[in-house]
């Protein structure tokens, strides 16, 4: 495999990663929001300060991971990863609530 190839296989696999990450995230945010209950307006605050550093976070991967060129494969290794952990999660709940 060429030296190009494995660079883009790389950086497919780290749009995924990015994407696991994103998900994981705002499932944080979630927790907190069960947790604590919070006004609407606080709700719309942390959810502005999430897409914001989400958007910092893909434009910073893409920068360091590919020079900042955009490439099409890296908008749907992010939405994968979203995918596999939305599955992955669906999965443990299921799998959680059968044990209990």
């Amino acid at each position: 495999m060429s030296a190009v190839v494995r660079q883009e296989a790389a950086f497919f696999f780290a749009s995924i990663l990015t994407g696991i990450f994103l998900v994981w995230a705002y499932d944080l945010f979630r927790i907190f929001r069960k947790a604590v209950p919070h006004h609407i307006l606080a709700i719309s605050i942390e959810d502005l300060l999430y897409w914001l550093a989400a958007s910092f976070i893909i434009f910073g991967m893409i920068f360091e991971k590919n020079n900042g060129a955009l490439r099409g494969y890296s908008f749907v290794g992010i939405l994968l990863g979203v995918w596999f952990q939305y599955l992955a999660e669906v999965f443990f709940r299921k799998t959680w609530i059968k044990l209990l």
